[in-house]
């Protein structure tokens, strides 16, 4: 009896572990399979977006080149480029197009577009746009207002053209874009603590996005516009549209996107002095001479520069600037403010 009830127990513990190796076995053989699977489908998805992201990007330059020509991507190479409606404009989307890839996988790096290319003068009609500009009439108490404004801000460069503007009492206006790095805060908060005017210049400035839709461009609005509320505790009602209101990249139609600011209260601002800054090669000397070239033509002048980390020439052009534009008579340098009669390109009324 107790051989049979040995060989019971033994015939038992058998079977159990046969039972365990043939589970170890079968799961051993489903992880063979899923695991592989589980990568494959991984691999599959960022595929997917990688080619989906590479063909927005040849769709939008494929776009560019019928837009503009071939030559506007011959930058370097010594071939003429056909002469486009807005400096600021061209010089971004042929970046961005070309960047904007790397851009995605890098969010810690502030999204720099104006800052890495070149661009060109502003054509004739361009010219005539900033010359025939609204809001570049006088005020009529026969007193010259020049607004002396930065885009693309904040930067490495903000601190020296706050010092300066400090040093000759001058309140200028930054439309900035949205840099969540920490490195910047305080540089927000020290635009508005030193009395300058906080305005907005989108959250990304990337036109693609931006101008996709009425929907988009309402979304990178009020991202931008909390972002700066919870930075500097300033809820800012002036814009700048990237490009200027008389941009040609907009898939939406420029008057949507101004109704949209007017629903919101918000007022925008383009320019009708531009400094050309944002070319390469541009001297402290030249910029000086161009900004002074178009401060005497106006009542209301709303001069165009640059805050970028590339851009010292801006800065070192900016006492020049100042203390010509204050030889001037009956002439003041001020901020923008809600009293401030708009330069705009386009309006609603046209």
């Amino acid at each position: 009896m107790l051989d049979n009830g040995e060989d019971t127990r033994t015939a038992a513990e058998r079977a159990k572990r046969i039972r365990f190796l043939r589970k170890l076995i079968l799961f051993s053989i489903a992880a063979a399979c899923l695991v592989p699977t589980c990568l494959c489908l991984i691999l599959a998805i960022k595929y997917d977006r990688t080619r989906n992201t590479l063909e927005k990007a040849k769709s939008e330059l494929a776009w560019y080149e019928e837009q503009y020509g071939d030559t506007a991507l011959s930058k370097g190479k010594g071939e003429d480029k056909p002469l486009i409606e807005d400096s600021e404009e061209a010089s971004d989307v042929v970046a961005q197009t070309e960047t904007e890839v790397t851009l995605e996988s890098n969010a810690a790096e502030p999204v720099k577009t104006d800052e890495e290319v070149s661009a060109d003068n502003p054509d004739e009609k361009t010219q005539d746009i900033l010359n025939n500009a609204e809001g570049s009439e006088s005020e009529t108490d026969g007193i010259r207002r020049v607004y002396i404004t930065f885009d693309d801000g904040p930067s490495s460069k903000t601190n020296e053209i706050l010092d300066i503007l400090d040093e000759y009492d001058v309140k200028a206006t930054f439309f900035v874009t949205g840099k969540a790095d920490s490195r910047y805060t305080d540089v927000y908060k020290r635009i508005v603590d030193d009395g300058h005017t906080l305005g907005m210049h989108s959250y990304s400035h990337r036109y693609s996005e931006l101008y996709e839709s009425l929907t988009s461009f309402q979304t990178d609005l009020h991202k931008l516009q909390t972002f700066l509320y919870e930075t500097t505790g300033v809820w800012s009602t002036c814009y700048r549209f990237p490009g200027g209101s008389s941009n040609t990249v907009s898939k939406v139609g420029m008057k949507d996107l101004i109704n949209y600011l007017e629903l919101e209260n918000i007022t925008y601002y383009d320019w009708n002095v531009a400094s050309g800054d944002d070319r390469d090669g541009i001297t402290k000397d030249m910029i000086v001479s161009n900004v002074m070239a178009g401060v005497p033509k106006f009542e209301n002048s709303m001069i165009l520069l640059h805050d970028a980390s590339d851009k010292q020439a801006t800065v070192d052009a900016l006492p020049e600037i100042i203390e010509e534009v204050q030889k001037l008579e009956n002439t003041v340098i001020v901020p923008v403010t809600e009293d401030t009669l708009p330069v705009q390109h386009i309006s609603n009324e046209q």
